[in-house]
């Protein structure tokens, strides 16, 4: 989420790869599409795509956006000691405050406020220790950060926007990173918009992102979402959105890692103690505005899930997906009217998984009924779903050994589906509605169905069925093992009707 630089505006433009294509739109005789890459912007890379109908106009626009970009990056950065912001850190007052500075310090302090302090701008301090630490590879200590973090907490930040003057109080250093780059991101789209007859605009920098517009024969932009486990351009992408004139931004954890003595800390810090995020969320979020997004994926990285969700849902305009630290997903009550066409007709889709099953009498005296774990995982066993769970005690849960690594050690008893006593032998059926626990329906590919049971005094057994979330109808047998018995897996799927 946060943005940096060490390259002025000359380099920006020497080290820029750029390329133009034009084409024709079908359906907008005049349209063109105009479209640019470049490297060192921010720090990242900076993409524009625009559909108008002149193109010399369109080149006019770029270069004028590029030029407001590097002009607030001189303004907002952290890594230019005469920046505006670095000589607001140092004197601690300004008299003649730009209105970008001004624009970004009153949304910060805003944004401390709503999210009570979840999101900050006061942890320049913060992030020069954890710096510090890293290259001299000491790792700090909680007792030395608190004081720290808790005073540029409690400090006061007077910003007169009327008289365009800022007053820091003691303790605190501003690093804006955490929303500076969706407001440039803003501000580059607004510059854009003068163009003539446009009709479609993408600014994306480093993956956070403005869209306006609708492009060409389309019913929107198409947005692929990148994994967080594996960040690869071109593929293994979570899932796919499609939307009009929006915004998004993603935060996460595992992109930017500091290491030290061995050790691998987050670079997203909790506010309120200046120590790095544990296991935090990965958090992309659809707002109106870059800025907005940004703001709102910094703070929801820092959340536990439940309080994220939450705060998500008290946000109107705001939808989000979250991605804990197994790889399960939650997403917002309305994610899903995001989905690419393709998904959303699956997540309207008609889908059913049976499992008919048995548990077979061992006919030896004593016999101890076995404990029953069912889920479905991801090819990677990331879990989804706990189906079912007989046994109904906490203490014996990790004798089923690969439920409890892969998704009971994450889980309690009380949070599953089903949980009662192991009933006697007999037949056994378990349906599935390809649901998720926060409602959302499986995306198409491959899934495993995992079997396991253990008993006490006895033996323990494991398989898994492969199955595809697809349409059409799949049927898979299994023949008895061990301390259960043959099962049948049917898989039903049926298309939304449109």
């Amino acid at each position: 989420m946060s943005y940096s630089t060490r390259q002025t505006l000359s380099s920006i433009f020497l080290m820029a790869a750029s390329f133009v294509l034009s084409l024709s739109a079908a359906t907008l005789s005049q349209a063109q599409a105009v479209i640019e890459h470049y490297d060192g912007v921010l720090g990242t890379s900076l993409d524009i795509t625009i559909y108008a109908p002149d193109q010399s106009n369109t080149t006019n626009a770029i270069e004028i956006a590029i030029s407001e970009i590097a002009g607030l990056e001189r303004i907002l950065t952290t890594y230019q000691d005469d920046s505006e912001l670095m000589q607001l850190n140092t004197s601690r007052t300004t008299t003649s405050s730009s209105e970008a500075l001004i624009n970004v310090m009153t949304a910060c302090e805003e944004w401390f406020i709503q999210t009570e302090g979840n999101f900050s701008c006061r942890l320049g301090a913060i992030i020069d220790f954890w710096d510090e630490a890293e290259e001299t590879q000491q790792v700090p200590s909680r007792t030395d950060l608190s004081p720290i973090a808790r005073t540029a907490n409690r400090a006061e930040i007077i910003i007169d926007s009327e008289q365009r003057t800022i007053q820091l109080g003691d303790g605190i250093q501003l690093d804006p990173s955490g929303l500076a780059k969706g407001y440039i991101i803003d501000r580059a789209m607004d510059a854009l918009k003068t163009i003539p007859g446009v009709t479609a605009i993408k600014v994306d920098i480093g993956g956070d992102a403005s869209y306006w517009g609708t492009p060409p024969d389309s019913n929107g932009w198409e947005v692929m979402v990148a994994n967080p486990e594996f960040t690869a351009d071109n593929g293994d992408f979570l899932t796919s959105l499609s939307f009009g004139s929006k915004a998004v931004a993603t935060s996460g954890h595992n992109s930017r890692k500091r290491q030290i003595l061995m050790r691998e800390f987050s670079h997203i810090f909790t506010p309120q103690t200046g120590w790095p995020v544990f296991s935090g969320l990965y958090a992309v979020v659809i707002a109106e505005d870059a800025m907005t997004a940004d703001a709102i994926a910094t703070t929801l990285s820092v959340l536990p899930l439940p309080d994220a969700l939450a705060t998500v849902e008290a946000l109107s305009g705001v939808e989000a997906l979250l991605v804990d630290e197994s790889g399960a997903q939650r997403s917002s009550s309305g994610w899903n009217q995001y989905l690419s066409e393709e998904l959303l007709l699956l997540s309207s889709a008609d889908f059913k998984l049976t499992l008919d099953y048995s548990i077979p009498s061992q006919g030896n005296r004593g016999y101890e009924r076995p404990y029953v774990a069912i889920w479905v995982s991801t090819m990677s066993n990331q879990a989804i779903k706990n189906l079912i769970l007989f046994g109904g005690e906490q203490r014996w849960a990790g004798s089923n050994s690969r439920w409890w690594r892969f998704a009971g050690r994450r889980s309690t008893v009380e949070k599953i589906n089903v949980t009662r006593p192991t009933r006697g032998p007999g037949e056994y059926q378990l349906v599935w509605d390809g649901r998720d626990d926060s409602g959302t329906l499986l995306q198409a590919g491959d899934y495993l169905l995992h079997v396991e049971a253990s008993r006490e005094h006895g033996g323990h057994s494991y398989k898994n069925i492969r199955f595809t979330f697809a349409e059409g109808t799949q049927v898979m047998e299994q023949a008895q093992f061990g301390e259960v018995g043959a099962f049948k897996v049917t898989v039903e799927m049926s298309p939304a009707e449109e």
